[in-house]
């Protein structure tokens, strides 16, 4: 029992000092840090709930009965909400309503049961004397977790926009620990090691997130420049059909002249989130100059590459409604197979030229149309 206690403190200390971490260096975007830190928080108010089950247990001063009852209700209802918390990040935005509202129900569930418990003892009875015994039910809380995690790695494993293959080669065996460590559990009943396998998975987990920021740009949350290359090159060994859309902020040096640098950044910050909302999974949004910004979207028709484009023009009306600088895109695709016998990089090319295209012709428009308020 000391040991579980020595562990489970190391463990708190470990994970307080990762969310001072995560509160000191953003990971990637303040999303991703908002739930890194919230799993913590979490991980770390169980474990001290384990800690304090673990010290009324060895009391039979019955005056501690409904503390010790209370804890354990506490305990095993939040256990599952780790691993739903990392499981909800991940989901695909095309996942509906109704299914996320499935995916709680079990949530719901066990904290009835839990709930329950504190008379039944279907999870853990506390008897009289203060005595703790495990219930019919112990086990579901767990097999929920298990369920989430399982969940996580199906979703991380199909999930090509955000992980590539050397991250999912890391990711994947992260999650897998709390699953480990829960077979452990059950197989070894007298082995207490559930919170302290998820408390070194989520240590691992912020030193991944960490280590993952490289590909992102500091400026707009989007991928980098090096994220761009690496994607690229991953075209001249697959046959994979893809569109490359290129995009290029209109008048950036005017609106950093009379409003401004801090205005310009402003403008790009926001071009970069209406393109990546845009084509939020569909394709990959990269930074890969200053204003210029790239979209390589898998197995995607023109049809469905003109209506996300559309829409695009539409979110950006909105949104200069109540703007004083006008945030104005030209873009340009063309699409790409090993078929044509081209490389990405030609497409590439093409894109960028159509883009020019686009640009020259809104300039154009924007040009009348100040001579005609003239």
């Amino acid at each position: 029992m000391g040991t579980v206690i020595t562990t489970d403190m190391l463990a708190i200390i470990t994970l307080c000092f990762t969310i001072g971490l995560a509160k000191r260096n953003l990971v990637i975007n303040h999303d991703k840090n908002r739930v890194y830190i919230a799993a913590a928080l979490i991980t770390i108010i169980i474990l001290l709930l384990e800690i304090a089950t673990l010290l009324l247990v060895q009391h039979t001063n019955s005056s501690l009965v409904i503390i010790h009852r209370l804890a354990n209700v506490l305990g095993f209802a939040l256990s599952p909400l780790v691993a739903y918390i990392l499981l909800n990040f991940n989901l695909d935005m095309s996942i509906g309503h109704v299914q996320r509202r499935f995916l709680r129900l079990p949530l719901y569930v066990n904290g009835l049961i839990c709930i329950l418990s504190y008379k039944t003892g279907w999870i853990f009875y506390v008897d009289a004397y203060n005595q703790y015994s495990r219930g019919d039910l112990f086990l579901l809380p767990t097999i929920i977790s298990v369920f989430y995690f399982t969940l996580i790695i199906i979703t991380i494993t199909r999930n090509n926009l955000d992980y590539d293959t050397e991250d999912k080669i890391i990711i994947i065996p992260i999650i897998l620990i709390p699953i480990l460590g829960t077979a452990v559990q059950i197989i070894f009943p007298d082995v207490i090691c559930l919170w302290a396998s998820i408390s070194v998975s989520l240590l691992l987990y912020y030193i991944f997130l960490r280590e993952l920021q490289f590909k992102y740009d500091p400026q707009t949350g989007v991928k980098n420049r090096a994220a761009f290359e690496r994607e690229m090159k991953r075209y001249l060994k697959n046959d994979i059909t893809a569109a490359v859309v290129m995009f290029d902020l209109n008048n950036l040096k005017t609106t950093n002249d009379r409003f401004g640098h801090e205005a310009g950044d402003n403008e790009i910050f926001y071009a970069a989130k209406i393109i990546q909302a845009s084509f939020l999974g569909i394709g990959q949004t990269f930074r890969i100059g200053g204003d210029e910004f790239c979209v390589i979207c898998r197995e995607v028709n023109q049809e469905t590459l003109d209506s996300v484009l559309a829409e695009l023009d539409h979110m950006l009306n909105i949104i200069n409604q109540n703007r004083t600088s006008k945030i104005t895109l030209a873009y340009g695709y063309a699409f790409y197979t090993q078929e044509q016998g081209t490389s990405i990089y030609s497409t590439l090319a093409q894109a960028d030229k159509a883009m020019y295209t686009h640009k020259a012709k809104l300039k154009g428009f924007y040009g009348r149309r100040r001579d005609a308020e003239d």
